[in-house]
């Protein structure tokens, strides 16, 4: 369990384990983003899973950053202090998790890509559901005799839609402020490390991560990349 937790008390019984504290996240994205990969992202009152896929994003020599090219009104919460949530509406539509990292007023996240859901997913499912192409998709599964189970959070949009998240959570604290948590419960998955996807810059930088044996990542990941040390 790591050194960076602590036990929060929350009215909803939280999955075992310890919640991480801003302290493991004051850290540069690259470090944070492989010690990510097992903890368990849970929203309060909605649920989760095992984080199986995440994306640094470093402050320098990065064009897919978007602290890149210094701070704006959009995105202010990279720079605020380590362990808030930095959100953001991809294409008009999907409102994508990032986790900041490092030192107040750098420009640094981690993506939250795809997890593994654990627990009770009704909620999860209604959310899905309730958006155009989770709809959608859950019908197309449903014809095909396919569980779905992948669809429902697989992928940093999926992400977004599982766990309801809304552009309020920009700029909150993970825990109590946010209702949302990362917890460390003590599995420790073998990670891979692959370049990042669905970019146009930046795009052959090594900063995937993933877990090793789950198909619960983006089909590219599966193949590229190799072992974290």
């Amino acid at each position: 369990m790591s050194l960076h937790a602590t036990r929060v008390p929350v009215a909803d019984p939280l999955p075992a384990g310890a919640v991480l504290t801003c302290d493991f996240f004051d850290r540069p994205s690259d470090q944070v983003a492989p010690d990510l990969i097992g903890k368990i992202l849970w929203s309060a009152g909605v649920g989760g899973g095992r984080l199986t896929e995440v994306e640094a994003y470093l402050p320098e020599g990065d064009p897919a950053c978007h602290a890149a090219r210094g701070r704006t009104r959009r995105n202010a919460a990279m720079f605020g202090p380590p362990g808030h949530i930095y959100a953001y509406l991809s294409y008009g539509v999907h409102v994508l998790l990032n986790l900041v990292c490092d030192r107040e007023s750098i420009g640094s996240a981690v993506l939250v890509r795809s997890f593994e859901p654990a627990g009770d997913t009704e909620r999860l499912r209604r959310n899905r559901a309730e958006g155009r192409r989770g709809k959608l998709e859950a019908v197309n599964a449903v014809a095909d005799g396919r569980p779905g189970g992948q669809h429902l959070s697989c992928g940093p949009g999926r992400v977004g839609q599982a766990l309801g998240l809304g552009l309020e959570l920009n700029g909150l604290a993970l825990g109590e402020a946010s209702g949302l948590f990362i917890i460390d419960d003590g599995a420790a998955p073998d990670v891979g490390r692959a370049a990042r996807i669905g970019i146009s810059r930046g795009d052959r930088l090594p900063l995937r991560y993933y877990m090793i044996g789950t198909t619960y990542v983006t089909q590219a990941a599966r193949t590229m990349g190799g072992r974290c040390a």
